[in-house]
């Protein structure tokens, strides 16, 4: 019987590139994804919370417990995912960062116009603390694969002309001395 051979991965798998990630991003882009990390356990923490409080006697509306606590849980993955895509700069991970931290503010803002300061003021300044940290480490400029340097534009080579593959040249009407 014949047996099919995977490349081998390493110890790590899927995490090698976190690792390899953290070790070399900037201070600020380590603090903004550790921050994040940090939201979302407490999402997760408080998305499973609330999931154990809807069997419990004192819930009114059960469904609702249940819905906002699997909806907590789902978001806690969400800015999981944003964490990691943080800390690698990747391009796409910027704008969705950045919403959930605007987000984050006028809720905050209303935790702390009722008083309540414990809940209203880590919520005010953590989401701002990333976003500056995101802005010090570049986080909103190239991402890393677009660092390489300057591309050339659409349908051009490097010498300026529009070309294909093969090398032969592509006219591109009259040329002028």
């Amino acid at each position: 019987m014949g047996s099919t051979s995977r490349p081998e991965r390493p110890a790590g798998g899927r995490f090698d590139g976190l690792r390899e990630a953290a070790r070399t991003a900037s201070v600020p882009a380590w603090v903004a994804s550790v921050l994040l990390a940090a939201e979302a356990l407490v999402l997760l923490a408080l998305g499973v919370l609330q999931v154990l409080r809807g069997f419990g006697s004192d819930i009114d509306d059960v469904g609702r417990a249940e819905t906002g606590g699997v909806l907590a849980i789902l978001g806690a993955a969400g800015v999981a995912v944003l964490a990691a895509g943080v800390l690698r700069r990747g391009a796409s991970y910027r704008s969705p960062t950045l919403v959930v931290q605007i987000l984050c503010l006028p809720v905050a803002w209303g935790l702390l116009q009722a008083g309540d300061y414990g809940y209203g003021i880590p919520l005010l300044v953590v989401p701002l603390v990333i976003v500056v940290a995101l802005l010090a480490s570049g986080g909103f400029g190239p991402s890393a694969p677009d660092a390489r340097g300057p591309a050339t534009p659409v349908g051009r080579d490097e010498d300026g002309d529009a070309g294909r593959s093969d090398g032969r040249r592509v006219p591109r009407g009259p040329r002028r001395p």
